[in-house]
């Protein structure tokens, strides 16, 4: 990784953290860009270069964690990701990340998460999908968002 790329990495970091903490405290639609990049330690114009507004932010962090989540517990085909060992590795995934998680759900902004998973689906083949595969797709995403929001999420 490269100078740049090492310190993008690190006003990301800041950003999340100084997030998830004010999420702790106050309503997401009550933190101001002001406050969040005071937190972290960053120039309001650094926050402004990488994203255009508080969601964007949230829609990257999840993005990132998706990410992250399919290098370490990466299934071989859709279909596993419907198996228990892969719900199992949520279920673990959930429990550690459980306060930014449950952050997220009372701040109203859960249907990121749901609109991030489906565009990593989809992402995850690299052709023109058919409808089928996009419906049987969406299909995952909505149950493992259910599953998180509505199953995990009320027994942590």
């Amino acid at each position: 990784m490269n100078k740049r790329d090492e310190e993008k990495q690190i006003i990301f970091e800041s950003l999340k953290e100084a997030l998830l903490i004010l999420m702790e405290k106050k309503d997401f639609s009550r933190i101001t860009v002001k406050e969040l990049v005071s937190k972290a330690g960053v120039a309001r114009s650094t926050f402004y270069r990488y994203f255009p507004n508080k969601i964007d932010l949230v829609r990257f962090l999840i993005h990132d964690a998706l990410i992250n989540f399919d290098k370490k517990y990466a299934p071989k085909t859709i279909e596993e990701r419907f198996e228990s060992p892969y719900m199992d590795e949520v279920r673990n995934y959930v429990q550690q990340y459980k306060n930014p998680i449950k952050s997220i759900y009372k701040s109203g902004l859960s249907y990121l998460y749901l609109e991030e998973l489906n565009k990593h689906l989809i992402s995850l083949k690299p052709y023109k999908l058919t409808m089928k595969e996009k419906i049987y797709l969406y299909g995952l995403a909505g149950a493992q968002y259910n599953i998180i929001y509505n199953g995990f999420i009320d027994a942590i």
